[in-house]
Formats: C-alpha cells, structure tokens, sequence
C-alpha cells in the first residue's frame, strides 16, 4: 500500500521540561498520521463510526532512535505494513529534516507500528470483524466508482477502459 508523509512542527505542549519531547506524544502523532492516512483515501474517522466500522489499537510499538526537540519539524511517514481478515498493521517513521544523520539524511527520531482491529460495536462491547470491502478498496486507492465499473465490465465482458 503507498506512503503518506505528513508534516510536523514541535510546539511548546509537545516537550518535557528540558524541550525534547515526551515519549507518549509519539503515539498521539502516529494517531494523527493514521487519521490523515485514511483521509488521503477518501475515509474519515466520522463515516468508519456512523458505518458501525471502529478500528481498536490492539497493539503499540515504538523504538526510540534520537530526541525530538521543542521546533523540530517532524517528517511521520505511514503506510500499511500488513493486513488481515479483521486488522490492519500501521507502520511509521518520523524524521527531524532540520537535522541529519552521518549519510546526510534527515535524522530519525521515532519507527513503529499499531495494530488496529476493525470492531462492531453491539450491546456496549467491541466485537472484532472482517473488515469491509468497501474499506479495503478504498485503502488500495480503489474508489466505489471504479469498481461498480469492474463490476459492470466482468458482466458485459467490456474488459476496455
């Protein structure tokens, strides 16, 4: 699945009392990533939940290369790592491009991953489920459209676009 890149910039709320910044911030930016990732693929959090379609963070990991610091601006690269029947792996990586490595490139920060499980919300319990193919095409950059358009060609044997 493809990579989005979404911008940061490191505010005052975001550091400790030394201005690097607080380990836990670091989920919350992936949370923002992952909310924008899907936006980029005509999803919202909003229609996920009136369509009865939440996604639970099962699991977190984050390995911690280099200090963010008060100013940063943060580039959180995400894409879908793996995919299941009922999840979906969420990769990130966040690079500081006011600062760089021995080879020159933007200095890494921050790499990990969630694991988000599609649940359907009954009876006030989460119960996991398959997650939608309308979700999963348009996660792939397959649109509605397109594939009602599929659809229509493998009826009429019209395989030309």
């Amino acid at each position: 699945m493809p990579v989005c890149t979404f911008p940061y910039r490191v505010f005052y709320g975001d550091t400790d009392a030394g201005g690097v910044v607080y380990y836990a911030q670091y989920l919350r930016m992936f949370e923002q990533a992952r909310g924008l990732y899907i936006e980029e693929f005509g999803l919202s959090l909003t229609e996920l939940e009136a369509r009865n379609c939440l996604f639970v963070c099962r699991k977190a990991e984050l390995e911690y290369h280099a200090p963010g610091r008060l100013g940063d601006r943060l580039d959180i690269r995400v894409w879908i790592e793996e995919h299941g029947r009922s999840f979906l792996t969420f990769a990130y990586e966040i690079t500081c491009g006011n600062r760089c490595d021995e080879e020159g490139r933007p200095a890494k920060i921050v790499t990990g991953s969630t694991k988000m499980v599609c649940c359907f919300p009954k009876e006030g319990k989460l119960t996991p489920q398959r997650i939608p193919d309308w979700v999963m095409r348009r996660l792939s950059g397959q649109s509605e459209i397109d594939s009602s358009r599929e659809a229509s060609a493998r009826l009429t044997g019209d395989t030309e676009s």
